[in-house]
Protein backbone atom coordinates (compact mmCIF):
# COMPACT_ATOMS: atom_id res chain seq x y z
CA UNK A 1 0.00 0.00 0.00
CA UNK A 2 2.66 2.50 0.90
CA UNK A 3 4.59 1.77 -2.79
CA UNK A 4 1.37 2.33 -4.30
CA UNK A 5 0.84 6.00 -2.18
CA UNK A 6 4.30 7.07 -3.04
CA UNK A 7 3.96 6.08 -6.86
CA UNK A 8 0.98 8.07 -6.76
CA UNK A 9 0.14 12.14 -7.31
CA UNK A 10 -2.22 11.50 -4.83
CA UNK A 11 -5.13 9.91 -3.38
CA UNK A 12 -8.67 10.55 -2.16
CA UNK A 13 -10.71 8.14 0.70
CA UNK A 14 -14.12 8.15 -0.33
CA UNK A 15 -16.89 5.98 1.19
CA UNK A 16 -18.89 3.70 -0.89
CA UNK A 17 -21.93 3.02 1.00
CA UNK A 18 -25.11 2.25 -1.31
CA UNK A 19 -22.82 1.62 -4.21
CA UNK A 20 -24.12 -1.54 -6.73
CA UNK A 21 -20.98 -3.42 -8.03
CA UNK A 22 -22.28 -2.21 -11.60
CA UNK A 23 -21.35 1.01 -10.39
CA UNK A 24 -18.08 -0.01 -8.82
CA UNK A 25 -17.35 -1.39 -12.13
CA UNK A 26 -18.49 1.74 -14.42
CA UNK A 27 -15.88 4.44 -11.80
CA UNK A 28 -13.36 1.65 -12.33
CA UNK A 29 -13.16 1.64 -15.61
CA UNK A 30 -13.93 5.29 -16.38
CA UNK A 31 -10.76 6.36 -13.53
CA UNK A 32 -8.67 4.08 -15.31
CA UNK A 33 -8.76 5.58 -18.60
CA UNK A 34 -8.19 9.34 -16.91
CA UNK A 35 -4.77 7.45 -15.20
CA UNK A 36 -6.30 6.48 -12.28
CA UNK A 37 -7.19 3.34 -9.67
CA UNK A 38 -10.10 3.39 -7.33
CA UNK A 39 -9.61 0.21 -4.53
CA UNK A 40 -11.28 -0.94 -1.47
CA UNK A 41 -9.06 -0.24 1.34
CA UNK A 42 -8.97 -1.51 4.75
CA UNK A 43 -8.98 1.53 6.99
CA UNK A 44 -6.37 -0.02 9.95
CA UNK A 45 -4.07 -0.98 7.49
CA UNK A 46 -4.69 2.20 4.94
CA UNK A 47 -3.97 4.71 8.39
CA UNK A 48 -1.00 2.83 9.00
CA UNK A 49 0.14 2.91 5.48
CA UNK A 50 -0.26 6.76 6.03
CA UNK A 51 0.76 7.80 9.34
CA UNK A 52 4.16 8.90 7.97
CA UNK A 53 2.16 11.24 5.87
CA UNK A 54 -0.79 12.70 6.89
CA UNK A 55 -2.55 13.20 10.54
CA UNK A 56 -5.22 11.69 10.67
CA UNK A 57 -7.72 14.05 13.31
CA UNK A 58 -10.71 11.26 12.89
CA UNK A 59 -10.13 7.52 12.17
CA UNK A 60 -11.53 6.76 9.06
CA UNK A 61 -15.04 4.62 9.55
CA UNK A 62 -16.99 2.30 7.36
CA UNK A 63 -16.78 0.90 4.03
CA UNK A 64 -13.91 2.75 2.16
CA UNK A 65 -12.21 3.06 -1.16
CA UNK A 66 -9.30 4.83 -2.78
CA UNK A 67 -9.16 6.40 -5.18
CA UNK A 68 -5.15 6.61 -6.83
CA UNK A 69 -4.12 9.51 -9.03
CA UNK A 70 -1.07 7.89 -10.66
CA UNK A 71 -0.72 10.21 -14.06
CA UNK A 72 -2.64 13.47 -13.52
CA UNK A 73 -3.81 14.86 -9.72
CA UNK A 74 -7.27 15.37 -11.16
CA UNK A 75 -8.74 14.26 -13.75
CA UNK A 76 -9.26 10.94 -12.11
CA UNK A 77 -10.67 13.09 -9.64
CA UNK A 78 -12.99 14.39 -12.11
CA UNK A 79 -14.02 11.36 -14.06
CA UNK A 80 -15.14 9.37 -10.71
CA UNK A 81 -17.14 13.01 -9.62
CA UNK A 82 -18.90 13.81 -12.94
CA UNK A 83 -20.30 9.61 -12.83
CA UNK A 84 -21.45 9.74 -9.67
CA UNK A 85 -23.03 13.07 -10.25
CA UNK A 86 -24.24 11.31 -13.75
CA UNK A 87 -25.54 8.62 -11.48
CA UNK A 88 -27.64 11.27 -8.82
CA UNK A 89 -25.21 9.94 -6.16
CA UNK A 90 -23.29 12.32 -3.21
CA UNK A 91 -19.60 11.24 -3.01
CA UNK A 92 -18.09 11.02 0.37
CA UNK A 93 -14.94 12.53 0.68
CA UNK A 94 -13.27 11.80 4.03
CA UNK A 95 -9.17 12.54 3.08
CA UNK A 96 -7.40 13.86 0.24
CA UNK A 97 -3.79 13.95 -0.59
CA UNK A 98 -0.93 15.17 -2.70
CA UNK A 99 1.94 13.19 -2.18
CA UNK A 100 4.27 15.49 -3.95
CA UNK A 101 3.49 18.52 -2.07
CA UNK A 102 2.45 16.81 1.13
CA UNK A 103 -0.98 18.46 0.79
CA UNK A 104 -4.08 17.63 3.03
CA UNK A 105 -7.20 18.34 1.54
CA UNK A 106 -10.75 18.71 3.11
CA UNK A 107 -13.85 17.88 1.98
CA UNK A 108 -14.84 21.35 0.65
CA UNK A 109 -11.46 21.44 -1.27
CA UNK A 110 -11.69 17.69 -2.93
CA UNK A 111 -15.59 18.88 -4.11
CA UNK A 112 -13.86 21.85 -5.20
CA UNK A 113 -11.13 20.20 -7.39
CA UNK A 114 -13.45 17.76 -8.17
CA UNK A 115 -15.80 20.04 -9.89
CA UNK A 116 -13.01 21.55 -12.40
CA UNK A 117 -13.00 20.72 -15.78
CA UNK A 118 -9.88 17.72 -17.36
CA UNK A 119 -6.43 19.31 -18.46
CA UNK A 120 -8.53 18.14 -22.05
CA UNK A 121 -11.65 19.95 -21.65
CA UNK A 122 -9.52 23.67 -20.53
CA UNK A 123 -7.43 22.72 -23.83
CA UNK A 124 -10.51 22.52 -26.22
CA UNK A 125 -11.83 26.10 -24.28
CA UNK A 126 -8.65 27.79 -24.74
CA UNK A 127 -8.48 26.52 -28.19
CA UNK A 128 -12.23 27.80 -28.89
CA UNK A 129 -11.56 30.96 -27.33
CA UNK A 130 -8.45 32.16 -29.24
CA UNK A 131 -10.28 30.80 -32.16
CA UNK A 132 -13.37 32.86 -32.03
CA UNK A 133 -10.35 36.05 -31.33
CA UNK A 134 -9.43 35.19 -33.94
CA UNK A 135 -12.26 35.16 -36.21
CA UNK A 136 -12.88 38.71 -34.89
CA UNK A 137 -9.24 40.05 -35.73
CA UNK A 138 -9.93 38.35 -39.24
CA UNK A 139 -13.01 40.70 -39.53
CA UNK A 140 -11.25 44.14 -38.74
CA UNK A 141 -8.34 43.32 -41.01
CA UNK A 142 -10.72 43.09 -43.68
CA UNK A 143 -12.91 46.01 -42.90
CA UNK A 144 -10.56 48.02 -44.83
CA UNK A 145 -10.50 46.41 -47.98
CA UNK A 146 -14.25 45.38 -47.53
CA UNK A 147 -15.21 49.37 -47.71
CA UNK A 148 -12.75 50.10 -50.29
CA UNK A 149 -14.38 47.68 -52.58
CA UNK A 150 -17.72 48.85 -51.61
CA UNK A 151 -16.64 52.40 -52.79
CA UNK A 152 -15.22 51.06 -56.14
CA UNK A 153 -18.57 49.48 -56.87
CA UNK A 154 -20.35 52.79 -55.76
CA UNK A 155 -18.04 54.62 -57.91
CA UNK A 156 -18.74 52.22 -61.33
CA UNK A 157 -22.15 52.50 -60.63
CA UNK A 158 -22.16 55.75 -61.06
CA UNK A 159 -20.10 55.77 -64.29
CA UNK A 160 -17.30 57.61 -62.59
CA UNK A 161 -14.87 54.51 -63.03
CA UNK A 162 -14.10 52.55 -66.55
CA UNK A 163 -14.66 49.38 -66.55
Amino acid sequence: MRARINNSEGFFLVGYQGWGANLFNQLRQRVSKEGGELRVVRNRLFTRAIKDLVDVDEPITGPTACLFSLTDKVAPLSAFYNLLKENSLEPDFKLGFFTSEKQTLDKQETFRLAGLPSAGDLKAMLVASLAANLGCLLNVLNAPLQKLFLIIKSLESKGGGEK
